[in-house]
């Protein structure tokens, strides 16, 4: 019978593991942070608008259009009919953004339940690079895509 048997690691065996598993982290934290996508300020602000716009139709149980204007370079969200309407947005494009006119969607609604009434892309120049929003039947959802 061994009584004083002892079993274990050493010291040099923890450390040789925990530098191991250290490398593995500092090697995938800098493939994870050379993946982040970067959005521009343009990209943000349209985004957080159409959500508010999806969460306004929701919580009011109104419909909400969304308005993209080439001609004038600009989108607008509002309900109702003008001369009531009541305007949620109404958003000039800086310079370094050119709403193009040859996406397949100049305006959408947004329905009570959130859900929206068509589908298509919207296409945008950003600082000289393509930028497409898409944006799906029903469920109100939509992606931005960098070409």
């Amino acid at each position: 019978m061994l009584l004083n048997r002892q079993e274990g690691f050493t010291l040099i065996e923890m450390i040789i593991v925990l530098l191991v598993v250290g490398i593995f982290i500092t090697i995938s934290a800098t493939v994870y942070s050379s993946v982040k996508i970067v959005s521009t300020p343009f990209e943000t602000q349209l985004t957080n608008d159409l959500y508010h716009a999806q969460l306004y139709a929701i919580t009011e149980k109104q419909y909400v259009t969304v308005r993209f204007d080439a001609g004038s370079q600009r989108y607008k969200m509002f309900t109702g009919y003008s001369p009531g309407e009541v305007v949620l947005a109404d958003v000039r494009f800086p310079e370094n953004v050119e709403l193009l006119e040859d996406g397949t969607l100049s305006f959408f609604r947004y329905l009570p339940s959130g859900n929206t009434t068509t589908f298509g892309v919207v296409r945008f120049l950003v600082d000289g690079s393509p930028v497409n929003v898409h944006f799906h039947l029903a469920k109100g959802r939509f992606y931005v895509e960098k070409s």
